[in-house]
């Protein structure tokens, strides 16, 4: 039980409860400011040389979107979240005592003086915390490491622990005061248990509180999204959940992405990033027969592009993957075309060429900036993605 568990902090005194509350409150703080003495800096250098090794010149800066400023909110936000639950975890000992009834802690059972449910609600709510905050201490510190620290990240954490306390404490109620019947679970044993899960996954705890009551909520049938992030090849469930974070949460989206912005907001490198908006653009094309496409060795406009195919030879391409031969030509001349894919090219033909490197490297060292084939300042993927 929680309450036992943290009661053995009285024998250390409140200095030793004092300096519990302090290291949880201070470790989100703490975070936030070794990101902007050591790693931005460091992210700094490394966007820097994207640009070079692509030739790219672009007004923007990786302080534009790390900024103090930015991060005073969302690190407040999740430090305050995290001060008042440690608080209640230090005193929830003595809290027992003299809660006796709670619409929060007791739900519908409210008014009825149950202090045994008061106690287990108040166990719910203390792993529950302990789960959430492990979880985001783990992901903030991994973040930090990649360089990779967005304010985007402290929401989360703050967002996750008070999810992960609501879900657990209503999963409590649903499993009821004490083991039924099945023998399935011994409930007292297996809720802290049960609700420290529910801190580390709380998405997962949720949906299964979707499915077991869906006959209320009565949900639309999810079909398969044909621009979902999941066809785009190399991208995994956490690229999936770190792309949302800066708004990118289909194929139209990534193939639309500044990829200068991608560059400062995310951990990924320049191929990596350049990869993905290829295979989000001919996916934007295709649809559901990008798998087609793949199968001759079609993955990105870039391999289209590439490609110098005459209309004979498409035609022939589309009549042996089974895809319409006018669909591909159409598609084959929109690429060749669009200026914004010819760019991106570009680019990718300067990260990929060792002596392109080398030039951009050399040129640095030298003082002197790169040479300029591409348009300069601010370069974006998205006005030309689909021009006619």
């Amino acid at each position: 039980m929680i309450l036992s568990l943290f009661a053995g902090l009285t024998a250390i005194g409140i200095f030793g409860r004092v300096l519990f509350i302090f290291i949880i409150s201070v470790f989100m703080p703490l975070t936030a400011i070794s990101f902007f003495r050591y790693m931005i800096p460091k992210k700094e250098k490394e966007y820097q040389k994207a640009l070079d090794d692509m030739k790219i010149r672009s007004s923007r800066k990786v302080s534009d979107s790390h900024s103090p400023l930015r991060y005073a909110l969302p690190v407040s936000f999740a430090s305050l979240i995290c001060f008042f639950a440690v608080v209640y975890i230090n005193f929830a000992d003595q809290a027992a005592a003299n809660v006796k009834d709670s619409l929060l802690l007791t739900g519908a059972y409210f008014g009825e003086e149950k202090v045994t449910l008061v106690r287990q609600s108040m166990v719910v709510l203390g792993y529950a915390f302990l789960g959430g905050f492990l979880w985001s201490a783990s992901n903030i510190i991994r973040r930090l490491v990649a360089n990779d620290l967005s304010p985007s990240v402290y929401y989360s954490a703050g967002i996750r622990i008070l999810l992960a306390s609501a879900t657990a404490l209503i999963l409590s109620f649903v499993l009821g005061e004490q083991s039924d019947a099945t023998g399935i679970i011994n409930l007292k044993s297996s809720l802290p248990a049960i609700a420290f899960l529910t801190g580390m996954f709380p998405e997962r705890i949720l949906l299964y509180l979707i499915k077991l009551f869906q006959k209320f909520i009565n949900p639309d049938e999810i079909n398969a999204n044909q621009l979902s992030l999941y066809h785009v090849q190399g991208i995994s469930m956490q690229h999936k959940e770190r792309l949302e974070e800066v708004g990118i949460d289909n194929a139209q989206n990534l193939a639309t992405a500044s990829l200068t912005q991608m560059l400062i907001d995310t951990p990924y490198q320049s191929r990596q990033l350049l990869d993905w908006i290829g295979q989000a653009k001919l996916l934007c094309y295709v649809k559901e027969d990008i798998d087609k496409l793949r199968s001759v060795g079609i993955r990105s406009v870039f391999d289209l592009f590439s490609k110098g195919k005459s209309v004979e030879q498409l035609q022939q391409v589309a009549t042996d993957i089974g895809l319409n031969p006018t669909l591909l030509e159409n598609i084959y001349d929109q690429v060749i075309s669009d200026r914004g894919i010819n760019s991106l090219n570009r680019f990718l033909n300067g990260v990929n060429t060792p002596a392109a490197q080398s030039a951009a490297e050399k040129a640095k060292s030298e003082g002197s900036p790169p040479e300029a084939d591409t348009p300069p300042l601010e370069v974006s993927v998205s006005s030309e993605a689909h021009e006619q």
